[in-house]
């Protein structure tokens, strides 16, 4: 009965063919930017208003033929209190999930008990004959030593329902982000799934997209030809963007790869889009403001190593949701612009890129890691005035371990350029104020980093680009390309093939898993002149 109360904005039955069929060259993708309703102490009002957004998403998503709809991390069931001790109240929150292999249709299936939220969205994808991936808060009875006292286990989970609301795949995120109250499994369990229309998916969760375990190796082992990703990104200058490390991860690897974004600008939470590996953007989301949208786009499938579908960014568009039409937002915004957290560049070897016209070569080594710039530049002094703001730019070069808010401690590989407001190094992992008065002064025309890097299953590397608006450079404008040196290295080069006047950052960034868990690296200590004591 409340499931039919939740689902009582699906207005009518309509049945057509679906947009894609086995042996048809793309399927129509969906994902969805949300900023959540969190009115309010009620935690079901909360869930079920969440859940009614969620279906409107899918009445759009279904008007356009879309097969499959990505919906963001933590923005159904709401991560309402911080306290860390406070796990009693999270099981308001959470919900059991059915076992994929029961092949349950909460949306007529009492016996799964789940919250009446997860069992309208179930309807919703059996309503519309639609895939749909959504987030929430899984509850899990248990017993035994490593139970905690309440007898409940609580994990962040993505769950899939096919066309018939079935659940189909579950993932628990096995890398969390300073979420304290959260469990993880004994060990990972990588989820994928095989449509109706001939895709296999994999799936993962925000940070996980930073990690050997599930980002690489659920690709490298599965066949996975696409990706959905649910998350709560917190962006960060210079390189942790969310729209970055989602292009940047899928053109690695050549994968499509759908990102859904819980969008708060305050926190610097949003971005979302989808991708078409080493073809490229087909579209994404950057707001600076908040905002509820969605993409929706043909995506060309892989087949045989190969994509036989002509990409058509054309077939591409995002639906932009009135505050009529999903009532999440009102008042004025809270701030200007995204509010970004700030990577810490006090470890990187840096050098000051001149501001002139010609060409620039110079390698910068850190840590025994060695990066080599060829850089030409043209500097137009003359859009130099007062009161005028504009990026300067530094080479910076890092090989260590960086921390993260949640406590992580990570290994890094970076080889990059980077845009930064002033002549100091803190300057580097900050904006200038979109509202301003900015000219853009230097002209890149053409920039080579390279490097001789270690071959090893261990360290992933891929190219990431930013502009000043927070975009990403096309495909057309650089190449990256990975050579063979020697047994156990391969030259790595990254190059600018066109001009640009917006760079905030270009770089080869690597992420080196065997040192995770280690501790920070530090700044070098400055030396004492002789005269002190």
């Amino acid at each position: 009965m409340v499931y039919a109360c939740l689902i009582g904005i699906l207005f009518f039955t309509k049945i057509t063919l679906q947009a894609s069929t086995p042996t048809s060259t793309y399927y129509v993708g969906a994902v969805v930017e949300y900023f959540p309703f969190s009115n309010g102490t009620n935690s079901s009002a909360i869930i079920n208003e969440n859940a009614k957004n969620y279906i409107k998403f899918i009445n759009t998503a279904y008007e356009n033929d879309v097969d499959i709809i990505v919906f963001p991390e933590s923005s159904l069931i709401m991560k309402l209190r911080t306290n860390s001790s406070d796990r009693n109240y999270d099981l308001y929150t959470s919900s059991y999930i059915p076992d994929p292999e029961d092949n349950k249709v909460p949306c007529n299936d009492s016996s799964s008990n789940v919250l009446p939220a997860i069992g309208s969205i179930s309807c919703a994808a059996k309503q519309y004959s639609m895939y749909v991936v959504i987030n929430v808060i899984e509850e899990v009875n248990c017993t035994g030593d490593k139970c905690p006292e309440n007898g409940h286990l609580l994990y962040n989970t993505n769950v899939v329902f096919d066309r018939n609301g079935a659940v189909i795949a579950r993932y628990r995120k096995w890398n969390l982000y300073g979420e304290p109250k959260l469990n993880r499994t004994e060990k990972p369990e990588l989820s994928y799934f095989h449509s109706d229309f001939n895709v296999t998916f994999g799936q993962f969760i925000c940070f996980d997209i930073l990690f050997k375990t599930p980002a690489l190796n659920l690709v490298k082992d599965n066949n996975i030809t696409d990706i959905l990703f649910s998350n709560h990104w917190f962006s960060e200058l210079p390189y942790l963007t969310s729209n970055a490390i989602q292009s940047g991860y899928s053109f690695n690897y050549d994968l499509n790869f759908l990102g859904s974004g819980f969008n708060t600008p305050s926190t610097g939470s949003g971005g979302s889009g989808i991708y078409a590996g080493r073809d490229g953007v087909i579209k994404n989301i950057w707001s600076e403001k908040r905002i509820n949208a969605m993409i929706i786009a043909k995506i060309p499938k892989i087949i045989n190593g190969r994509r036989e579908y002509l990409l058509n960014r054309y077939d591409a568009k995002t639906i932009v949701f009135s505050s009529s039409e999903i009532p999440t937002i009102n008042g004025s915004e809270p701030v200007p612009q995204m509010e970004l957290m700030k990577d810490n560049l006090k470890a990187y070897k840096t050098v000051i890129l001149k501001q002139h016209t010609g060409i620039q070569n110079s390698t910068l080594c850190n840590n025994g890691f060695c990066c080599h710039f060829n850089i030409q530049t043209e500097h137009r002094k003359n859009l130099i005035r007062p009161k005028l703001n504009y990026y300067r730019h530094r080479l910076a070069v890092f090989n260590g371990v960086r921390s993260f808010e949640s406590g992580n401690t990570n290994g890094i590989e970076v080889c990059s350029i980077v845009a930064c407001t002033n002549l100091t190094l803190k300057s580097c992992s900050r904006r200038l104020k979109i509202n301003s008065k900015i000219v853009n002064p230097i002209i890149f025309h053409s920039i080579i980093i390279s490097g001789k890097f270690e071959n090893s299953q261990n360290v992933s590397r891929f190219p990431l680009s930013l502009t000043y608006n927070m975009n990403q450079l096309k495909v057309s404008d650089f190449e990256f390309t990975t050579n063979k040196f020697n047994a156990t290295h391969n030259e790595i080069r990254y190059v600018l093939t066109k001009p640009h006047d917006d760079l905030m950052t270009f770089a080869i960034y690597g992420r080196n898993f065997t040192g995770d868990g280690l501790p920070k690296t530090l700044p070098p200590k400055k030396k004492k002149h002789l005269n002190q004591v």
